[in-house]
């Protein structure tokens, strides 16, 4: 039972981080108007507060086993705080035909958020987030070969992007299947096979020619590395096999031109040369965001303690959303809110400092995966993965007694023969 309910959660949690704002209407004829009931998310929630009620049913029945996941009080409270303050800014927002919608999907992320953590009690940890990873993983290397398939069979010329999302939401669910890949690279899997595919995920982000994503999935990889504990001699390894791979695409594959086009094109020209749209001196060229992030921070700045409430920004005109978490936040709940959203990283920080010796690298390197990502790209519903993240990082945190260390399979085997 303990099996299936953590195979369950780990499928549910890895769907509403992949699933987004995809609905059944997008299989009917144009012009079909958006209906919750056809949407994949509200069935997906629906699902994780079936668990949720399974959760705290055992765990009114016996306390906490070692290794099992434990809900850390700090987090839940800020997280409550941060989700009912968005709640309430809807009752001084500026038009309420935009609030409806927006506010739907706020409770959508606290529902499924805290419904997590509470589907997660009393089950072992390292199954859940192996369940949470292996659809993760499954799902994202699926959308890879979709994505190959369509940049190939459209000679390349295009940014690359899936299922009718953007070039920066497949940018981010690449850095996502990278991070699974070096999930089961530390936990024993096989050097040869999941480096290559994780070195194959940040190939892919570059192919989108998304700057944000590169930067978030940098950031990620970069944070696994410092907190998987991994030997520098395995670290050299995982540098030379993703190097061989890097090249050996370049080199060998119809990707080896698209890729130094997009560095060429996307990375250095328009980030470091960009000058009202000619190559040479200048500033960096931000896809027109600066608007957008002056625009939000004015608003902000009108109604500084509690903002023009939710969905202001778009009710006012400004554009759909700021393309940035702090800036969105500020703009429509103001002081206040940055105050609830920054309570709620110090709680995951303390939770993380707290359990440091039992982190999961590759849960906490998509943490940060999310947030870099989330600063140039989507909304807080597009953000949603971030507080879904934070609650299993520290569920699993918090069951872990003694420092999981990194030891090779090919050393295991030479103790035991001695």
């Amino acid at each position: 039972m303990s099996w299936s309910r953590s195979t369950a959660l780990g499928f549910t949690a890895a769907l509403y981080v992949l699933a987004g704002r995809w609905a059944f209407t997008r299989l009917a004829p144009a012009g079909t108007g958006p209906d919750p009931f056809q949407e994949l998310r509200l069935w997906i929630v629906m699902g994780g507060l079936l668990l949720a009620s399974l959760g705290m049913a055992h765990a009114a029945h016996r306390g906490p086993a070692p290794g099992e996941t434990r809900l850390d009080a700090g987090l839940v409270a800020a997280l409550v705080a941060f989700f009912g303050y968005v709640c309430a800014s809807a009752a001084w927002a500026p038009e309420s035909r935009f609030v409806s919608w927006k506010l739907y999907e706020v409770v959508l992320s606290a529902v499924m958020t805290l419904g997590c953590g509470l589907a997660a009690l009393r089950q072992p940890a390292d199954r859940v987030l192996e369940g949470f990873w292996l659809i993760v993983v499954t799902a994202t290397g699926l959308l890879a070969l979709v994505g190959l398939r369509q940049f190939l069979g459209g000679g390349g010329g295009a940014r690359l992007a899936v299922m009718g999302g953007g070039p920066n939401v497949f940018a981010r669910l690449m850095g996502m299947f990278a991070l699974g890949a070096l999930y089961f690279w530390r936990r024993g899997g096989p050097t040869w096979f999941w480096i290559p595919a994780a070195a194959t995920g940040v190939l892919l982000a570059i192919l989108t020619g998304s700057r944000g994503g590169a930067l978030a999935i940098i950031a990620g990889v970069l944070t696994f590395l410092a907190l998987g504990r991994i030997p520098l001699r395995r670290l050299l390894l995982l540098s030379v096999l993703a190097t061989v791979a890097t090249m050996a695409v370049i080199s060998f594959t119809p990707l080896g031109k698209a890729l130094t086009h997009s560095m060429e094109e996307r990375f250095l020209k328009l980030t470091l040369k960009y000058n009202d749209g000619e190559a040479g001196e200048g500033g960096v060229y931000l896809s027109g965001r600066e608007v957008l992030y002056a625009r939000a921070y004015a608003l902000g700045m009108d109604v500084p303690v509690v903002g023009a409430g939710l969905a202001g920004f778009t009710a006012l005109g400004l554009g759909v959303y700021p393309h940035n978490l702090f800036l969105e936040v500020f703009c429509e709940g103001g002081a206040l809110g940055l105050m609830y959203l920054g309570a709620v990283f110090l709680a995951y920080a303390r939770a993380a400092f707290r359990g440091r010796r039992g982190l999961d690298a590759a849960t906490v390197g998509a943490v940060v995966l999310v947030l870099v990502g989330s600063q140039s790209s989507g909304d807080l519903y597009d953000a949603r993965s971030l507080f879904l993240l934070m609650m299993l990082s520290s569920c699993t945190t918090a069951a872990r007694e003694a420092p999981e260390r990194f030891e090779p399979e090919s050393c295991v085997h030479a103790e035991g023969a001695t």
